[in-house]
C-alpha cells in the first residue's frame, strides 16, 4: 500500500513509500490519543512534511485511504497534514533519480542506516538510480530526516533532505512526549539526549548546556552559516586605522603638509638637507583589532571542542557493535568541518592573532555584515537549544528508555506525596545523586531514594536494581534479573515487604486478541491491553528473587508481588474489569496503566496511585502478605504470627528506667553467677521477642533477633544504665511499638515473689495459652 509520493518540481527525484502494516487500525488509535474536545481535529492537522527540493506531495489520507494531493505544487512545506508513518510499522522507503552522473548515497549518522540502502542501477546509461530500503522506527518516534546526495548530469553536487514526522500510536508524540522529556529533564539534566539516533526531536530549551551532544547538534546546524560569515570577514576584514609618528630623509615622504614644506625651505636654504630628518605622521590600517581577535577566539574555542567530541566518537566507534557504529560519510562530515574551522584559523588574516573573548559591547559585533552573523552563532552555541527555535536536530533517547525513566520519576514523586514527606528535607528524604551521564558513552542510572517517616517506618525506592547470586542476603540463584523499578517497605518492627515494577512500552494489538480477551475487552468498553510477556515476565522475576538470611532454615521469598506499568488508555471503571488488573487482588501479579497526561498531570496513574497509598499507608504487615502467593512448598510467615515455640524473654524494669532503655534501644541481663543472673536456654541466642513488665504495666516488643552482645559494667554506664555488677548481655530491641495485635494481658509471671524481678525466658506458646503454666 502506497502512502507517500513525493516528485520533484524538475521531475529528477521521487520518493515514494509503502506499508503493509494496517493503517486504519493505527490511525485510530492515534486518533483516540490526540484528539480531545477543545481540539477535535488535531490528528488530522498533527505533522509537517519538509523538503529542500521544491516538488508535489501526495498522501493516503484518512477516510478515502487513497493517495491524494495536498498542499500546493512546487512547494517546500507543507504544514497540518495527518500523519503517514508510525513507530509500530514498517515501510519500504525509495528514492528514484533521473539524469545523474554517478550512483546516489544516503547520508545519516547511523551506519545501520545507510547500509539498509541498495542502490540499484534502472538503465544501461547510468544516469537513472534506484535507492530503496525497509524503514523500521520502533519506539523512535520524532522527525526522520531522509539526506541524500547525487550529482546532476549538468551540475555540481547537491544534497538534499525530505523529512517527515513519525508518530506513535500509544502516545501523544508532541505534547505528552515532550512532557515525559521535560519531566526527567528538570529532574536529571542532560541524560534525555543521545547521539546515534534514528530520529530526532524539535526541542526548545532554555539555559546554558555544556552536553556535548546537544552542543554538536546546534553545531551541525549553523555551521555552514559561521563558516560563510567567517570566510566573508577574512576576505573583506574591520581594520583601524591608527597614526604613526616617524623621522625620515626628505626623498622617503610621500605626503607633505604645507608646514613641513616651509620647514623644508628652511632647511635646504641652510644647506642641510644632506643630514636632516623630517617629521612626519602616516596613517596605517591595522587588523589586529578586538573584533578580529575575538572572532579568532570563537574559531579557538569551537575547534577545540569539535576535535574532542570527534575524537571521542571515534574512540566509542571502534569499540561499538557494528549496528552501533557511526556512518563513515557523518565521520567524514565531522573531519571536513574540523579541518575548514582549522584552515580559517590560520588564513593571512588570524594567523598571527590571539584569540581573546569581548569583554565589551562592539557595534561592529553587532551591525556589521560577517561579524554580526559569527557573533549570533557563538551566541547560539552558548545558549543551548532556547535560541534555536525549530530546528529539528536534537536526539534523545529511545521512548521506551524515556518511559522507564518517567515511570520511575511518577512513582519517585507518588510515594513522597502519599507519606507526606518533601525532598528538601534530608532527615525525610534522602537520594542518592543519579550517575554522572558521559555523552557518546553507554551510561548506568541506577539510583536509590530512601524515605524516613516519623513512625520508624522507611521506603525504598530503586531504579535499574540488578539482582544476582552476588547481592547479599536478597539475590537471584541463577541468572541475573534487573526490574526497572523497585520499592522496598520497611515496616517499624523491621519487616521488609518488596514489590517489582517493570515499565514496558508496548501494548498488545486489540485486532488479534483470542476470544476470551476479546470478550473482555468489548466489555470493558476498549481498555488497553498490556503485553502478556511482559506480565509472565513478572512471575519469573518473582520466582527468581530470594531472601537468603543466615538465620532462616531455609530460602524464602522476598518478593511479594509484581507489575507492570504501560501507556494504556482507559477510565478506570473500564480498567477494573480488566483481568491484568483484577489478577492484582488475587495473586499479586498484574498491570496499571500509566500515561503522561501534559494537560492535567494529576490525572497520571490514578490506579497506581490508589494502589501504592494501600500498601504504603497499611500498618500491619501481615495484611500485605496474606492474599499473596508464596513459591510452591513454602509460605508466608508474618512477624506479628510468631511460631508457637519461638521464645520470649521476660524482663523486669524499673521506675526510670524506661526511657534508657528506649533511647538505647537496648535490655541487658546480668550474667555468670551475679545477683539476677539469667538461665540461658537452648537457643537463646535467636530470642526475637521481649516482654517488659512493671507491676500492672506490660508491653511487648520485637527484638533483632541476632543474639545478645557482650556488655562490660562501664559500657552501660556509657550509655546511662545504672548496672549493678560487672559483665551482662545485653538485647537489641528492633522496635519500640508496642505488639498490640498479641494478647499479653492474660498472661501470668511464671515467677513469684522476689523471683519475678528476675529475667527468665518463655515461649509465645505459654504467652497466648495461660493454661499451660
Amino acid at each position: 500500500m502506497e502512502i507517500l509520493n513525493f516528485i520533484s518540481t524538475d521531475d529528477k527525484v521521487k520518493i515514494t513509500a509503502t506499508t503493509a502494516a494496517d493503517m486504519s487500525a493505527n490511525w485510530v488509535r492515534f486518533k483516540s490519543r490526540v484528539n480531545n474536545a477543545e481540539h477535535p481535529d488535531a490528528a488530522m492537522t498533527y505533522c509537517d512534511y519538509r523538503s529542500t527540493l521544491p516538488g508535489t506531495l501526495r498522501l493516503m489520507l484518512p477516510g478515502t485511504w487513497t493517495l491524494e494531493e495536498v498542499g500546493a505544487p512546487n512547494a517546500n512545506l507543507w504544514h497540518r497534514l495527518p500523519p503517514v508513518f508510525y513507530e509500530t510499522a514498517t515501510y519500504n522507503v525509495s528514492i528514484e533519480f533521473d539524469g545523474v552522473a554517478a550512483p546516489p548515497i544516503i547520508l545519516h549518522k547511523l551506519k545501520e542506516v545507510t547500509e539498509l540502502f541498495t542502490t540499484i542501477p534502472l538503465d544501461k546509461s547510468g544516469n537513472r538510480w534506484l535507492i530503496t530500503a525497509p524503514l523500521s522506527f520502533v519506539n523512535e518516534p520524532g522527525i526522520f530526516e531522509l539526506t541524500f546526495r547525487y550529482t546532476p548530469t549538468e551540475g555540481a553536487p547537491r544534497t538534499d533532505t525530505f523529512s517527515f514526522r513519525v508518530v506513535s500510536p500509544k502516545l501523544d508524540t508532541k505534547e505528552d512526549y515532550n512532557h515525559i522529556l521535560a519531566e526527567i529533564n528538570a529532574q536529571y539534566n542532560e541524560i534525555i539526549f543521545q547521539y546515534l539516533t534514528l530520529t530526532l526531536q524539535n526541542l526548545q530549551r532554555g539555559g546554558r548546556s555544556n552536553n556535548d551532544i546537544v552542543w554538536l547538534s546546534i553545531f551541525r546546524q549553523i555551521v555552514a552559516d559561521y563558516v560563510k560569515a567567517v570566510t566573508y570577514i577574512v576576505n573583506r576584514p574591520h581594520l583601524r586605522q591608527t597614526t604613526e609618528i616617524r623621522y625620515d630623509r626628505a626623498d622617503r615622504i610621500k605626503r607633505w603638509t604645507p608646514r613641513m614644506t616651509e620647514n623644508f625651505a628652511a632647511v635646504k636654504a641652510d644647506g642641510r638637507l644632506d643630514r636632516e630628518y623630517f617629521r612626519h605622521e602616516i596613517t596605517i590600517n591595522t587588523h589586529n583589532t578586538r573584533e578580529n581577535r575575538f572572532i579568532k577566539f570563537t574559531l579557538d574555542r569551537i575547534g577545540r571542542r569539535l576535535i574532542n567530541i570527534v575524537a571521542k566518537i571515534k574512540e566509542k566507534n571502534a569499540k561499538a557493535k557494528e549496528a552501533d557504529k557511526v556512518a563513515d560519510s557523518e565521520l567524514a562530515e565531522l573531519d571536513g568541518h574540523v579541518s575548514t574551522l582549522r584552515k580559517l584559523g590560520n588564513s593571512p588574516l588570524l594567523r598571527g592573532l590571539q584569540g581573546e573573548p569581548l569583554h565589551s559591547e562592539s557595534m561592529v559585533l553587532q551591525k556589521r555584515t560577517g561579524y554580526a552573523q559569527v557573533y549570533r552563532h557563538w551566541l547560539i552555541l552558548q545558549k543551548g537549544i532556547e535560541l534555536f527555535e525549530g530546528a529539528n536536530a536534537i536526539g534523545v533517547r529511545p521512548i521506551w528508555e524515556l518511559y522507564e525513566l518517567w515511570c520511575f520519576l511518577k512513582m519517585r514523586q507518588m510515594v513522597a506525596n502519599i507519606l507526606d514527606l518533601h525532598f528538601d528535607n534530608p532527615d525525610e528524604i534522602t537520594e542518592e545523586p543519579m550517575p554522572m551521564v558521559k555523552p557518546f558513552e553507554d551510561n548506568n542510572q541506577e539510583h536509590t531514594v530512601f524515605y524516613h517517616c516519623a513512625d520508624g517506618s522507611k521506603a525504598r525506592l530503586h531504579y535499574q536494581h540488578t539482582y544476582n547470586r552476588r547481592t547479599g542476603e536478597i539475590h537471584t540463584a541463577t541468572t541475573e534479573n534487573r526490574p526497572d523499578i523497585v520499592l522496598t517497605i520497611v515496616k517499624p518492627d523491621g519487616f521488609e515487604l518488596t514489590y517489582l515494577f517493570d515499565a514496558k512500552y508496548r501494548l498488545n494489538d486489540d485486532s488479534r486478541l483470542n476470544q476470551e480477551d476479546r470478550e473482555e475487552f468489548d466489555a470493558a468498553k476498549g481498555a488497553d491491553t498490556p503485553p502478556s510477556d511482559a506480565i509472565n515476565q513478572m512471575h519469573r522475576y518473582r520466582d527468581a528473587i530470594y531472601y537468603d538470611g543466615n538465620q532462616t532454615a531455609h530460602t524464602a521469598k522476598e518478593i511479594i508481588g509484581g507489575y507492570i506499568l504501560f501507556p494504556g488508555r482507559g477510565d478506570n471503571d473500564s480498567v477494573r474489569k480488566r483481568y491484568f488488573y483484577q489478577s492484582i487482588e488475587s495473586v499479586n501479579i498484574g498491570a496499571f496503566p500509566l500515561l503522561p497526561d501534559a494537560s492535567d498531570p494529576r490525572n497520571e496513574g490514578t490506579l497506581l496511585h490508589e494502589f501504592l497509598t494501600k500498601i504504603l499507608t497499611t500498618e500491619q504487615a501481615y495484611d500485605h502478605i496474606k492474599d499473596a502467593i508464596p513459591q510452591k512448598g513454602l509460605q508466608y510467615e508474618s512477624s506479628f504470627e510468631p511460631a508457637e515455640n519461638d521464645l520470649v524473654l521476660v524482663g523486669y524494669y524499673k521506675t526510670g528506667q524506661l526511657p534508657i532503655i528506649r533511647e538505647n534501644k537496648l535490655y541487658y541481663v546480668p550474667t555468670a553467677l551475679d545477683k539476677g543472673s539469667i538461665n540461658l536456654v537452648s537457643g537463646f541466642e535467636r530470642t526475637k521477642y521481649l516482654l517488659l513488665h512493671h507491676g500492672s504495666e506490660r508491653m511487648l516488643l520485637r527484638l533483632k533477633g541476632d543474639g545478645p552482645k557482650f556488655y562490660p559494667r562501664k559500657a552501660l554506664e556509657e550509655m546511662g544504665f545504672a548496672p549493678t555488677g560487672d559483665y551482662f548481655l545485653g538485647f537489641e530491641i528492633k522496635s519500640l511499638n508496642h505488639m498490640t495485635e498479641i494478647d499479653i494481658s492474660s498472661y501470668t509471671l511464671e515467677r513469684k515473689g522476689l523471683q519475678q524481678f528476675t529475667p527468665y525466658f518463655t515461649t509465645f506458646e505459654k504467652i497466648t495459652n495461660p493454661s499451660l503454666h
